[in-house]
């Protein structure tokens, strides 16, 4: 009889150890993919916010006038001439857009045509505008009010990208930690001053 029970108690703990160890690479499993999926986000993010940089250090350039038209905390508008230095003066649009199911997208159009995006930011982009003498251009309604758009000279952008995590489909997505990349870029229009 003792050995009956020795045999069941080294059944049970053999059980426990096994699900223990299953539990363990399942999870060791989820946050590799939790990792991969940061490091791939991080790469997607840089490379965004690096093309986007390029767009905003065009701002002005070969254009004398007032090269900032329309802008507001969710959208920057402006001229300068394309990437192949010609005449041609084109109109640059980062915008981001109403709030869909995988979030808010982002564009970046040339003279009304996609050229980048969407991209889906898990929060809404934010632009502060400031003018030369490092203050905050206050928007009104959302907007920069038209007095003020020969002001502004630099600005600061805003956004978060981010990927759903690799976890069960039981688990609601408020509880899940979904990678994310905050990136804030500080854009000064240095084609204004030349």
């Amino acid at each position: 009889m003792s050995a009956l029970i020795d045999a069941i108690g080294a059944l049970v703990i053999g059980g426990l150890l096994l699900l223990i160890m299953i539990n363990t690479l399942f999870n060791i499993h989820a946050q590799s993919v939790d990792i991969e999926q940061q490091l791939i986000l991080s790469q997607i993010s840089e490379n965004i916010a690096r093309i986007i940089g390029g767009y905003l250090s065009l701002a002005g350039a070969g254009e004398s006038g007032s090269i900032i038209d329309s802008t507001g905390v969710h959208r920057l508008r402006f001229a300068a001439n394309d990437t192949t230095f010609t005449s041609v003066l084109r109109t640059y649009d980062i915008v981001q857009g109403d709030s869909t199911q995988f979030g808010f997208p982002l564009e970046v159009f040339v003279d009304g045509n996609r050229e980048l995006g969407p991209f889906y930011l898990s929060e809404e982009m934010q632009i502060t505008y400031f003018d030369e003498n490092d203050n905050n251009i206050v928007l009104t309604n959302g907007l920069v009010p038209s007095v003020n758009l020969d002001d502004i000279r630099y600005i600061r952008l805003e956004f978060e990208f981010f990927f759903d995590a690799f976890s069960p489909a039981d688990i609601p997505g408020w509880l899940r930690d979904d990678p994310k990349n905050h990136i804030v870029l500080w854009r000064y229009f240095i084609n204004m001053y030349l």
